[in-house]
């Protein structure tokens, strides 16, 4: 009972997810059509991305990027490195994953060269930048996940995000310097190479490496996401079946819960939605998450429209998943000090994203195309 609850108080998601269900069975009770309505193709990319993600983590996969930080010997280089490691591994891995997957080991790097104290700042801005990282692919983290079958292949995906995601990059560099002042340019005497742990066999880190690049060519339309569990499943099940007992459901099972519970409750959110939806759920996804804004909105907006919103609705509060990972993995004394520098330097992209929104909008309803049409 014990380890129940502690689990749980460790996934809140999950719970809450699991309440939500309830809540709109109550407003709707289910049925086989919207069982069969849900965003199975989003949940079945996720459930590649869970195994993919166990496997990686137990193989050790991410070993030769800790030992590659041995080359870095000034303060803002190190973490400069930490931070771009951070952003492009959340393209292929979700934001979220990238977090949980690299951080624990940034932060023993920063303890092995005896700067404990840029802990909580470099936490903040390898958050921020997993979040933006996100923005690239559909496997950039779980709201996309689960949106991505609406808005068709990779393509369209990276053409609507591409400039956010882009922007995001100076922004992210002008905020590092910021947060380190002075200590940008410090010197970092390394006398060790950081303790990366052992590593797995060569072979099975190759095949999860392997099913990570699948599905970035899934992202493109190029595998049905089903297609690639089925072999992910077939495969694993043949060579590495200790990767199904490693891997945590919980977020698969929330992302099933919170599907099922948008759909129940399709007709209030239409109602709450109404006119200004985009912006309502940008709001939604700044107070609950965009991974629960993304399944509560999912159907009440243009597929375009709701991925952007909810991507732009990542950033600015701590409530999002990979900050709330991040949180968690900075350890009680920094805490205070990462919430502060993340929502501040998450406040800052949020800022310049809707700005970015706006200044589109504005473009767009100006071009003779979108006049004629209109008329």
């Amino acid at each position: 009972m014990r380890r129940t609850a502690s689990y749980l108080s460790s996934h809140m998601l999950l719970p809450i997810s699991l309440a939500l269900m309830a809540a709109g069975f109550i407003i709707t009770p289910p049925t086989g059509e919207m069982i069969v309505s849900l965003r199975w193709d989003g949940i079945a990319m996720i459930a590649v991305t869970t195994l993919a993600v166990a496997g990686l983590r137990k193989e050790n996969a991410l070993a030769p990027l800790v030992k590659a930080s041995d080359a870095f010997i000034h303060t803002g280089s190190l973490i400069a490195f930490l931070t771009a490691v951070s952003f492009l591994l959340s393209a292929f891995i979700s934001s979220l994953a990238s977090i949980m997957l690299f951080l624990p080991s940034a932060v023993s790097v920063l303890r092995d060269r005896e700067r404990e104290d840029l802990i909580p700042k470099a936490a903040a801005i390898m958050a921020v930048a997993a979040s933006s990282g996100g923005l690239l692919l559909p496997s950039g983290s779980l709201q996309n996940m689960l949106l991505s079958g609406t808005l068709g292949e990779g393509g369209s995906f990276m053409l609507l995000m591409m400039p956010y995601a882009a922007a995001s990059l100076p922004l992210i560099a002008i905020i590092l310097v910021l947060l380190l002042g002075r200590r940008t340019g410090e010197r970092i005497y390394v006398e060790r190479s950081a303790d990366a742990g052992e590593e797995g066999p060569l072979g099975m880190k190759m095949l999860y490496i392997c099913y990570a690049f699948i599905s970035i060519l899934a992202s493109f339309g190029f595998f049905s996401w089903f297609d690639v569990l089925v072999l992910f499943l077939a495969i694993s099940l043949a060579f590495d079946r200790s990767v199904f007992i490693r891997a945590d459901y919980s977020l698969l099972l929330s992302s099933i819960f919170l599907s099922a519970a948008g759909a129940s409750a399709s007709p209030l959110i239409a109602r709450i939605l109404g006119d200004g939806a985009f912006w309502k759920a940008v709001l939604l996804s700044e107070i609950t998450g965009s991974l629960p804004a993304a399944a509560a909105a999912s159907g009440h907006l243009g597929a375009a429209e709701l991925i952007e919103a909810v991507n732009i609705g990542a950033f600015g509060t701590l409530v999002q998943l990979p900050a709330v990972a991040a949180f968690r993995i900075v350890g009680k004394n920094g805490r205070k000090e990462f919430a502060l520098l993340y929502t501040i330097s998450s406040a800052i992209l949020l800022i310049v994203f809707i700005t970015m929104h706006i200044a589109a909008s504005c473009r767009l309803a100006q071009s003779p195309v979108f006049t004629i049409i209109s008329y």
